[in-house]
């Protein structure tokens, strides 16, 4: 009697880990990345599993799996658990799983929210799309509220072009146009000493400047993006003779945030006025040079490389006296575009 309680309860587990193993129709995106559905993921007790190098793979972290311990590293964070071990132990503190690793067809399976949050990801599953997305965790605002909302009103008083820059400001309110600087042409972009000090005046942003544009990169996803874009480009354009200069550090943090937007982006309006504002700036640099050639070589929207003309036009003079200045026009000469034509003649001085 005994032998056939201990056969029926052994086939119950059996079933019920059969069926506890479901596998899944579901979209996975890590990193932007889909995810193969072979072999497809599975549910366990609702915990999604996935093969665990094709995951980790996925989420950029090295593996190891040495002697039943999985061992992943990506930067400082790591990660360690065995299969059917529901403790895990992640950069040194003991962590209890809702479901271990386990091993399905010769192959083990992790669980991809532990695993991934573990490793500092976020998971979001859109029921819609039948779509779970991994992705790197948001670092947090080191900006106040207020002083996002302060920053966010004055940047709506910017009025800007597509080829002119900031081409007026209105007050406050947004109803009275207080100061104008001229159509929306190529010739209007490059700021002057006036449009410096009058822009900054009537909005305010001269006050503690420094202060403004460090809040306008930090807090840049929540605010109106092409005219903080428009007011980095401003003081990146202010000259280092001007009292409004905020100075050679501040120049190449602008710098390398302008050039990171172009270089990273998701939006093409955004990429766009990034150029612009790294067209007006007051010099060049090869870093410059590069972000600008890399755009103008792999991007076909004619709309998102128009302002590459301009950043041409304006530093031409400049750019024929460096060395390298014929490997720049020949990288020039050889994207097949509309606009080449026309850079070539600003870069051969014509």
């Amino acid at each position: 009697m005994r032998l056939a309680q201990y056969l029926l309860i052994t086939l119950v587990l059996l079933c019920g880990s059969a069926l506890a193993q479901e596998p899944m129709d579901v979209n996975i995106v890590i990193n932007n990345q889909a995810l193969s559905k072979e072999p497809p993921p599975l549910k366990v007790a609702g915990q999604v599993m996935l093969p665990l190098r094709s995951v980790f793979n996925a989420l950029g972290a090295e593996v190891r799996y040495e002697n039943k311990v999985i061992t992943a590293t990506r930067g400082s964070k790591q990660v360690v658990m065995s299969p059917d071990v529901k403790k895990a132990v992640i950069d040194g503190q003991e962590i209890e799983m809702a479901v271990p690793p386990m091993i399905f067809d010769g192959s083990t399976y992790v669980p991809l929210r532990f695993v991934a949050q573990a490793l500092g990801d976020t998971v979001a599953f859109d029921t819609a799309t039948n779509t779970i997305t991994v992705a790197p965790a948001e670092d947090p605002i080191d900006v106040p509220p207020d002083r996002i909302s302060i920053l966010k009103d004055r940047l709506k008083q910017l009025v800007v072009g597509n080829q002119g820059a900031i081409l007026k400001v209105r007050d406050i309110s947004g109803s009275t146009e207080v100061y104008y600087r001229g159509l929306d042409d190529r010739d209007t972009a490059p700021y002057d000493v006036e449009d410096h000090a009058q822009i900054l005046l009537v909005t305010e942003l001269g006050s503690d400047m420094t202060g403004w544009l460090a809040d306008s990169m930090e807090a840049f996803k929540l605010l109106p993006k092409r005219e903080a874009i428009a007011f980095l480009g401003l003081v990146y354009s202010i000259p280092n003779s001007s009292p409004q200069d905020p100075g050679k550090q501040v120049d190449d943090q602008i710098e390398e945030f302008l050039i990171q937007t172009v270089a990273e982006n998701p939006d093409v309006v955004v990429r766009r006025q990034a150029v612009l504002s790294l067209a007006v700036g007051k010099d060049v640099d090869p870093e410059v040079v590069e972000a600008v050639l890399a755009l103008y070589e792999t991007s076909e929207n004619l709309w998102e490389t128009f302002p590459v003309q301009q950043f041409f036009q304006y530093h031409a003079e400049e750019l024929r006296t460096w060395p390298n200045f014929q490997t720049i026009r020949t990288r020039v000469a050889a994207v097949n575009s509309l606009y080449t034509a026309n850079i070539l003649n600003y870069l051969d001085g014509n």
